[in-house]
């Protein structure tokens, strides 16, 4: 996540740079900078992208397992019989 983040800034740094040494005014320069920035992360960064929206939803499986098995652990013997009993229902 990071190395994309720090790309999509190196993006907007360059293209800033870019505006400003052609001599478009810095409020408008910033405007466009992100602008553009923005559409072209979008083409080139496409594989980081995905790369971290995996790494996310791995981080995020992992997360649910473990708060299913802490909640597996912690339920009572009252409630597992319950659970049979409605089963057989």
């Amino acid at each position: 996540m990071l190395r994309y983040t720090v790309l999509r800034l190196l993006v907007f740094v360059v293209f800033l740079l870019g505006f400003l040494w052609v001599g478009v005014p810095e409020l408008w320069a910033l405007v466009f900078a992100a602008l553009f920035s923005m559409v072209t992360s979008y083409f080139l960064l496409q594989r980081q992208r995905l790369e971290m929206a995996q790494q996310l939803d791995r981080t995020v499986s992992r997360r649910i397992e473990k708060r299913q098995a802490r909640m597996r652990a912690q339920r009572t013997d009252e409630e597992d019989e319950d659970d049979e009993i409605e089963g057989e229902r």
